[in-house]
């Protein structure tokens, strides 16, 4: 007996096709072929390619920030993110232009800026804007370097991990020198 069709299974169908075949291989007639149905039954529960992506991003952003403790220290938050970050990428490599060109949902930053802004700002000695702005620009950091990585689904990445592991490290202890050297001094 067939599974049935779930928003659940579409969205499965569509992380499994962005991870093999990258984002421009997604569309809903291929995640309809792969589940041997027709496509105008996906719009029973999803309304569009759009969603699906928006769907992705938020999935990632919020796998990403569960592993994150707004008690921890700022450098703590901002590594776990960056590491945290990177390694969902890695698993889901296809994924990685999408997070890169889609913005997470509003309810979604809504809820990380409560949870993470005040502490942060806190820790920080700053406005929780500012605050937000650094998580924000880690962020895209991280996602570039993945992009550079392995954001060529379904190319193999053109140097060695190492190369990528060094460049990462070199990168992510740079921005929050910046920052701890900015708190040192008292700047912003």
């Amino acid at each position: 007996m067939p599974t049935p069709l779930s928003r659940t299974l579409i969205l499965d169908t569509a992380r499994a096709i962005l991870d093999a075949e990258g984002e421009t291989a997604l569309s809903m007639r291929t995640i309809a072929a792969r589940l041997d149905v027709k496509a105008a039954s996906l719009y029973n529960h999803i309304g569009s390619r759009h969603e699906l992506l928006q769907e992705t991003v938020d999935a990632i952003a919020g796998e990403v920030m569960a592993t994150l403790d707004p008690t921890d220290d700022w450098r703590t938050i901002l590594t776990t993110l960056a590491d945290r970050l990177r390694e969902t990428l890695r698993a889901h490599p296809g994924s990685t232009k999408v997070v890169a060109t889609v913005n997470i949902s509003p309810a979604l930053a809504q809820r990380m800026a409560d949870d993470f802004g005040p502490p942060l700002a806190r820790e920080l000695r700053t406005t929780v804007e500012h605050a937000l702005l650094t998580v924000q620009s880690l962020y895209v950091l991280v996602v570039g370097l993945a992009l550079a990585e392995f954001g060529d689904v379904p190319n193999a990445p053109v140097a060695s991990r190492d190369f990528y592991d060094t460049w990462f490290g070199i990168a992510t202890t740079t921005f929050l020198d910046g920052i701890a050297a900015q708190l040192a001094t008292g700047g912003e």
